[in-house]
């Protein structure tokens, strides 16, 4: 992998990702599967088996809409693509429905989370407004360059126009 502009071989929101969807939950789902072992773990084993790939998507992905600049449509796209996969994440997380029931020892309790999903979706909306408008404020300073290397193929290397 090559280093960023900055020196780093991984940007701070790949790194991020990679912490709040990935590292941070398996490891709250093995506390609470080793402390908990009345709990059962069939729900927190399909939870992995879907958010696992997911974490490594959106990990790519925010590693990805870094490589471009500010106004570039991939950029524009990779963003947008983190904002989706985040909400798929958020289902897979939630084992598909608003409400958690779950059942320990002679308790049987439920968590109603439609509250939090609708924060959180939300926040993906403004989100998502926030890539809209970076893309539409900064599209015009990016130039294409179009560079046909010595065996025919074509590179597009976008530039910041300069102005």
């Amino acid at each position: 992998m090559l280093a960023n502009e900055t020196g780093r071989r991984a940007s701070v929101k790949a790194l991020f990702a990679l912490m709040f969807y990935l590292v941070i939950p398996v490891a709250a789902i093995y506390v609470i599967l080793n402390s908990y072992p009345a709990l059962g773990k069939e729900r927190f084993v399909n939870m992995l088996y879907w958010f696992i790939p997911l974490s490594i998507v959106l990990v790519i992905v925010s590693q990805l809409s870094i490589r471009y600049p500010k106004g570039d449509s991939r950029r524009f796209i990779y963003n947008i693509a983190y904002v989706v996969i985040t909400l798929l994440w958020l289902v897979a997380f939630l084992g598909g429905g608003l409400v958690i029931t779950e059942t320990w020892d002679q308790y049987h309790f439920s968590l109603h989370l439609w509250k939090y999903v609708l924060l959180i979706v939300g926040v993906a909306l403004f989100n998502s407004l926030y890539y809209v408008l970076e893309w539409l404020t900064y599209k015009d300073d990016v130039e294409v360059k179009i560079d046909y290397n010595s065996i025919g193929s074509m590179t597009i290397i976008p530039l910041l126009a300069k102005g």
